[in-house]
């Protein structure tokens, strides 16, 4: 994920900047305004992609607390499914 694309994101604005974004053990009410944010965040495709590719193990990313070490993998990224095509 580029500089650029940080720059963008709904957790650079400065309304959610003071959220516990790297934080191991953030609040439930922290984790569900996180969510709120990520829901909405313009760069979320790409967030997804950067902890899909990459090894992220801490911290709130792509509306995921990653964390928590049994979070469901998946087998592709939000709104890119593959139809019809055999696993």
């Amino acid at each position: 994920m580029s500089t650029e694309d940080l720059t963008d994101a709904a957790c650079a604005l400065p309304e959610n900047r003071a959220l516990p974004w790297i934080s191991e053990n953030a609040s439930l009410m922290s984790q569900a305004r996180m969510l709120r944010a990520c829901a909405s965040c313009p760069v979320l495709a790409s967030c997804a992609l950067e902890v899909a590719t990459t090894t992220t193990t801490a911290g709130f990313w792509a509306g995921h607390d990653r964390t928590v070490p049994d979070l469901p993998e998946q087998d592709t990224l939000p709104g890119f499914e593959l139809s019809g095509v055999a696993a």
